[in-house]
């Protein structure tokens, strides 16, 4: 018999190969390997397998205020019994948030990033009109109406309190996990090189690897990494995956002086991700400043499950991180002092090392088995204090 009934509600495609997908399918199926009945609401569920427990449904593909009224009028209102609605937020949400608080159902919402930071790189007039509404309106409805909101980051908890004066309390920060079973050290590096063709197979390797947005700051990147090379011979770069700078970056690649040093794998499977992860020395996990506080980069946890140690940009956010040596941290993101860093790490020739450093870290603290153990102990606290 199922301890509970959850609705996890997503906003989302999960054929997409993303940090996103990987999130709500570790968090549903390790939900419901502790018993409880999971009825998981998504744009599209794809070829997805899940646990016995967990029951997906694909809404379809429509904008999130349609599928917001699609889940709740043909969903939740054929529900006999929910005992909590899991909601990862999504922009519109209003109608299943209205819907859980007038049937006396507890409402839990995850915030995995902040829609101030994304609202100002839109351009489109019509993209941004939904943004107003929801920044103004119906997010500080859904912040204030959620009996809890579980925040990947604590700044995202901090900004949403004070902008919507809504008690710290409310927010409790769980950070995004790692499967440190398929992400794990590759013994024989050398080999593994050779068999993805990232030769010579003896260079020293920093890559990047995920969704490539402007935010990433890859260019500057790129243009950090000529510099170096220009004054280290056996330095290479692997940039892989795909997203709205890819044709930027290939045909900054193509132009490039060293573009035999740049190697650029795209689409990435993500099935085959942790394989390219592992061949790294150092991986790359630069984001804009303004970013940076509000995003936890599920690609630093898979490095560091890799063994690879990687460079962010500082935050107070990731002090913990930078303390037990899962990452580097850099304050000023000027092409040059990129550049210098890169040289620092290759000169102080400790990567192995601080890669260990980082497994064990992740092992200890990041697992998804750890990260759902904090979800699933924050739901049943909810929801038995409702019963009270």
């Amino acid at each position: 018999m199922a301890k509970f009934e959850i609705a996890y509600i997503a906003c989302y495609d999960l054929r997409r190969d993303t940090a996103a997908t990987e999130h709500i399918i570790q968090i549903v199926n390790g939900l419901g390997r502790y018993g409880h009945k999971i009825y998981l609401y998504a744009k599209n569920i794809g070829e997805r397998t899940f646990g016995d427990n967990v029951y997906p449904v694909s809404v379809g593909e429509s904008k999130c205020m349609f599928f917001d009224k699609n889940v709740c009028d043909r969903y939740l209102k054929q529900r006999d019994k929910l005992d909590i609605v899991y909601l990862r937020d999504f922009l519109g949400a209003r109608k299943v948030v209205h819907w859980a608080k007038s049937h006396d159902v507890p409402l839990v919402i995850e915030h995995n990033g902040l829609e101030h930071i994304e609202w100002k790189r839109i351009s489109n007039i019509l993209n941004y009109i939904p943004y107003f509404f929801d920044l103004n309106y119906w997010l500080p409805a859904r912040v204030k109406k959620a009996d809890l909101n579980i925040v990947v980051t604590g700044a995202i908890g901090d900004f949403l309190a004070d902008e919507y004066d809504v008690p710290r309390e409310k927010f409790v920060h769980i950070p995004n996990g790692v499967d440190i079973e398929r992400f794990h050290i590759e013994k024989d590096r050398i080999s593994l090189r050779k068999k993805l063709g990232l030769l010579p197979e003896d260079a020293i390797w920093f890559g990047y690897i995920g969704s490539m947005y402007p935010w990433h700051i890859l260019i500057d990147v790129v243009e950090a990494f000529e510099m170096v090379a220009q004054k280290i011979d056996n330095i290479f770069l692997l940039l892989a995956g795909k997203g709205p700078e890819l044709k930027k970056l290939m045909k900054h690649r193509n132009m490039s002086k060293f573009a035999d040093r740049i190697k650029i794998v795209s689409p990435l499977p993500i099935e085959i991700s942790h394989l390219y992860i592992s061949a790294l020395d150092v991986g790359i996990a630069l984001m804009s400043p303004d970013v940076a506080p509000y995003c936890w980069q599920v690609k630093v946890n898979h490095y560091a499950a890799c063994g690879v140690p990687s460079v962010i940009t500082y935050d107070e956010q990731f002090d913990e991180l930078i303390g037990n040596n899962v990452v580097w941290a850099i304050k000023d993101l000027d092409r040059n002092n990129i550049a210098d860093y890169i040289v620092k790490i290759i000169n102080d020739n400790n990567f192995d090392e601080i890669g260990q450093k980082a497994r064990a870290y992740v092992e200890n603290n990041l697992s998804w088995d750890l990260i759902v153990k904090r979800t699933n102990c924050l739901l049943e606290n909810v929801i038995c204090s409702e019963i009270k």
